[in-house]
C-alpha cells in the first residue's frame, strides 16, 4: 500500500479542517484499506469519514478530537463493509466473488494482504490502529467501542497469527 493518496480540498473556507484532513487522510484511507483488505475501498470510508467531520467541525475540540473522530468513523464504516461483504459472500453463488485487487505487485505486500485478511475484523482493527498508526491500546480501544483489555487481546491474538502466517523477509521489504 505504497500508493499515496492525491489530496485535493478546495473551498472548505478552513485551513484548520483543510490541515486536518491533509495530515490525516492517507493514513486513515491506508489503515481502513488494511481492515477492509483493499485500497480504493480504504479511500473511499477515509472520504466519507472526513465528510462526515466536515459536517461537524464547529463542534471539534483539537487536533485529537479530530483524528480520533475520523478514525472512529472510518472504523466503523470498515466494519459496516464487511458485514455487507460477508453477506453477499454467503447470497452470491460460489465464484462470483470480487474480482482480485492487480495494484499489489510484490510479493512481500500479498503474503501481508493475504495475512492479513486471515485475521478477524477486530484483531485487523486493532492491529491497523495500533501498530500501523502509532495509537495506544486505550485510544484504540475509544475508536472501536472496546474495552482496552479487549483491544489488547484481539492485538496480542493478531500479532501471533500474522507471526505465524508471515516470513520475517515479507516485513521488512
Amino acid at each position: 500500500m505504497d500508493v499515496e493518496a492525491e489530496v485535493h480540498v478546495t473551498g472548505t473556507g478552513d485551513p484548520g479542517f483543510e490541515d486536518c484532513f491533509r495530515a490525516q487522510f492517507p493514513v486513515v484511507a491506508r489503515t481502513a484499506a488494511l481492515v477492509v483488505g483493499d485500497f480504493g475501498v480504504g479511500e473511499e470510508i477515509a472520504q466519507e469519514a472526513f465528510a462526515r467531520l466536515f459536517v461537524r467541525w464547529q463542534r471539534v475540540e483539537s487536533p485529537e478530537h479530530a483524528r480520533n473522530f475520523v478514525f472512529k468513523v472510518a472504523m466503523n464504516l470498515a466494519r459496516s463493509h464487511l458485514r455487507r461483504r460477508q453477506r453477499r459472500v454467503f447470497q452470491d453463488s460460489p465464484g462470483a466473488d470480487e474480482a482480485p485487487d492487480h495494484s499489489v505487485g510484490t510479493d512481500s505486500r500479498l503474503a501481508i494482504r493475504e495475512a492479513l485478511a486471515g485475521l478477524s475484523p477486530r484483531q485487523r482493527a486493532s492491529v491497523a490502529l495500533v501498530d500501523y498508526v502509532g495509537l495506544d491500546a486505550e485510544t484504540a480501544s475509544r475508536l472501536l467501542g472496546l474495552r482496552a483489555s479487549t483491544v489488547r487481546v484481539h492485538l496480542a491474538r493478531g500479532r501471533r497469527a500474522l507471526g505465524e502466517r508471515l516470513d520475517p523477509e515479507d516485513l521488512r521489504r
